[in-house]
């Protein structure tokens, strides 16, 4: 389970205390949106919960206990924007919350720490010369301290008006969005950071921008060093990449007082939910009435466990500079190998003498990059051939296997197809498929000549 802490609100500044008290217990208490007395129980144990996304605008009351938070990945989703206390009322000062930044990267890396320069909106004073001017000026201090941004264009929806109509805010043209996003990245790439999109409908990659995921797998994946089994949210909307989560937040109930903001609908309400705010209560907002219904949430793990290495496998090595390959004759060290045998917990690799303990072995991603040097060499029958002819056998096409494989049709589908929809995601699964269609031989082969 992957938890959003929070889309709909701003936990880390307003409600710390009471998510630090939920971690304690080991649940919390969600209310449905759209049926407030239908109350989901959601368990936090560290085995459940693979990673937490925080939102948020001002994350400072959490710095000083982020050593509670050790048994868990997580990353934050982190807003800095060029708007002034006419647009965001009680956003603190841009000095106080960009040294925030910058402490808490010190803190967790820089790949955890995730800019959002987001909505983007128009008015007669902040036009694209003033959002040039100021993302600059914040991207310039923060650099070294994060790898991404993330931008949106505002969205003018109903209540977003509503809150809006003072201002004269307007929504980019498609014009001045492209223009704006080219000269943004450009800014970008200077300060050492890549722009990334959240849910726009316009492409952008001619000016070197792409769509991103805010709750994003690739990053969970590489943070955690596993590969997932996750899919796409489906209660995002259409242009949303983000993957499946449980948000524990609760609308009307933020008090940036940000007037672009699609989560408050009326500053009454929101002063009422706020007052009504316990940090001993599992609800985020008030405690259970009598005519709330409790439903535990059936929750699980995304992370994806590899099926068990067998001799012929291919793996990498946790460390292997401390071993050679005699057949590495130009010193390459590409971390591939071949199972040789496996004894309990030692395995031979084939051309390293040394033995091996198997928690030395790690799966290797199919992904393009750890597998590249995989090529495919099926069995082929021999030919016909005269008795001073050889026959090699040998194809020595050193394609990418995977490209490879997208050639092979069966029933309609090719072997690339067929291994993405069953999520064989590390190459000793792909060998241990190819295995079974093809009596007991797979066929891939690591080129140590890298040609």
């Amino acid at each position: 389970m992957i938890l959003s802490v929070s889309r709909r609100t701003d936990i880390p500044a307003f409600y710390s205390e009471w998510f630090y008290n939920r971690l304690k217990e080991g649940f919390v208490y969600v209310r449905n949106p759209m049926n407030i007395h239908q109350v989901s129980k959601v368990m936090l144990s560290p085995e459940v919960v693979d990673c937490i996304v925080f939102w948020s605008k001002n994350p400072r009351p959490m710095l000083s206990r982020l050593d509670e938070l050790k048994d868990y990945m997580y990353y934050f989703q982190y807003t800095i924007n060029a708007y002034d206390k006419g647009m965001e009322l009680s956003v603190p000062r841009k000095d106080g919350i960009i040294n925030t930044f910058k402490e808490l990267s010190d803190k967790i890396g820089p790949k955890r720490v995730i800019w959002r320069y987001d909505p983007i909106l128009l008015t007669e004073k902040m036009d694209t010369d003033y959002h040039v001017k100021y993302f600059e000026e914040i991207a310039k201090r923060l650099e070294g301290r994060t790898n991404t941004c993330v931008i949106s264009f505002v969205d003018l929806y109903k209540k977003t008006k509503s809150n809006l109509k003072d201002t004269q805010a307007r929504e980019p043209s498609q014009n001045e969005m492209v223009e704006l996003a080219k000269k943004m990245c450009q800014i970008a790439q200077e300060y050492g950071m890549v722009i990334q999109t959240c849910a726009e409908a316009i492409e952008l990659e001619s000016v070197g921008i792409k769509h991103g995921k805010c709750i994003d797998s690739v990053l969970i994946e590489d943070l955690l060093g596993v590969k997932l089994v996750v899919g796409k949210d489906a209660n995002q909307r259409k242009e949303c990449g983000c993957v499946q989560s449980i948000d524990i937040g609760e609308y009307n109930t933020c008090a940036h007082g940000c007037k672009y903001c699609y989560a408050n609908f009326k500053d009454s309400m929101v002063m009422r939910n706020r007052a009504a705010h316990d940090p001993m209560s599992p609800l985020l907002i008030g405690h259970l009435g009598a005519d709330d219904k409790v439903t535990e949430r059936k929750l699980f793990s995304f992370i994806k466990m590899p099926e068990e290495f067998r001799r012929g496998d291919i793996v990498k090595l946790t460390h292997p500079e401390k071993y050679r390959k005699s057949d590495d004759v130009f010193g390459y060290r590409i971390n591939l190998y071949k199972i040789a045998s496996l004894h309990g917990n030692e395995a031979k690799l084939e051309s390293v003498s040394d033995v091996i303990p198997v928690s030395e072995l790690l799966p290797v991603a199919v992904n393009g990059v750890e597998d590249r040097w995989i090529y495919y060499d099926p069995q082929i029958e021999a030919p016909f051939l005269f008795d001073d002819e050889k026959y090699d056998g040998g194809c020595r096409d050193f394609t990418y296997y995977m490209d490879v494989l997208k050639a092979i049709m069966e029933r309609g589908k090719t072997y690339r197809e067929i291994i993405e929809k069953k999520k064989l995601m590390y190459v000793h699964e792909v060998q241990h498929w190819l295995r079974k269609k093809d009596n007991g031989v797979d066929g891939l082969k690591v080129n140590e000549l890298k040609n």
